[in-house]
């Protein structure tokens, strides 16, 4: 992915876009201003490669002393790889618990931001929303299909800078009392045009609130206005999550219902 960096707001830095103008005052301080404002760098998860499920699997076996129970594992997937804030990602999944515990499945949605500098880095990492399911008795079974896991105003993903980059991933996990937690990560990429786009794009400001602007070439009393500033990326309002149609609703052969394809091959 190459072009200009979406707007960003990190803890250990960000990527951020302003215009300052002057006002040459003789014999007086100069009157300054600064203004922020977003720069978004277009992901259209309507591509196919945003279009594919991401599923993968996990298993494992408690140990207590010299006794060892049953295995358990997980299966999940999602209905797609892209999406975009205000849509909801479609988790269906099997858990499964041969053991003597009571499990609860539970997903979540993670943000990792990785700072590059000097040859060195720093990852900090995100969670936000939480889906949970019911418990999971000793020798049972549960099955989710397509629980929605919302996303809220969150960032882009962002892949073209070269000192920032900010990844997603949901964790598909099971709660295992008295061990380590099983779990699984589906990474995902969060886009800025919505997915089967009808109308114009909407937006919201990121749940993570203002930020103040100002930095060491701004003086206390020279600087004028407001000087916090908010990053806006893409949001869908009102998201209804559609389920592909089943095999028996697709043709599967198209041609054959239009007569004049059916009338060209026998020539």
């Amino acid at each position: 992915m190459e072009g200009i960096s979406t707007s960003f707001e990190g803890k250990h830095g960000n990527i951020r876009y302003w215009l300052k103008a002057e006002m040459d005052k003789p014999w007086s301080f100069n009157h300054k201003t600064k203004k922020a404002f977003t720069v978004i760098s277009p992901i259209d998860i309507n591509k196919p490669e945003y279009q594919v499920s991401i599923e993968d699997g996990v298993e494992k076996t408690l140990c207590c002393w010299l006794c060892i129970s049953g295995p358990i594992s997980i299966n999940a997937r999602t209905d797609r790889r892209g999406y975009c804030p205000g849509e909801s990602i479609a988790i269906s999944a099997d858990f499964e618990n041969h053991s003597s515990r009571t499990i609860i499945p539970y997903a979540t949605l993670h943000q990792t931001q990785t700072f590059f500098a000097n040859g060195k880095s720093r990852v900090r990492g995100t969670k936000f929303t939480v889906l949970t399911g019911l418990p999971v008795a000793p020798g049972n079974r549960a099955t989710w299909d397509a629980q929605l896991l919302k996303i809220p105003a969150v960032s882009p993903s962002i892949m073209n800078c070269c000192v920032i980059k900010v990844d997603y991933y949901v964790k598909v996990a099971l709660h295992i009392p008295g061990s380590y937690n099983l779990s699984m990560h589906l990474p995902i990429v969060i886009g800025t045009v919505p997915y089967r786009p009808i109308d114009p794009p909407t937006y919201a400001e990121t749940l993570t609130g203002a930020v103040d602007i100002r930095d060491e070439d701004d003086d206390q009393y020279g600087t004028m206005g407001d000087l916090t500033y908010t990053p806006m990326y893409t949001y869908v309002y009102d998201y209804r999550y559609k389920p592909p149609p089943a095999y028996s609703e697709v043709d599967p052969y198209p041609q054959a219902s239009n007569p004049d394809v059916v009338a060209s091959s026998r020539l």
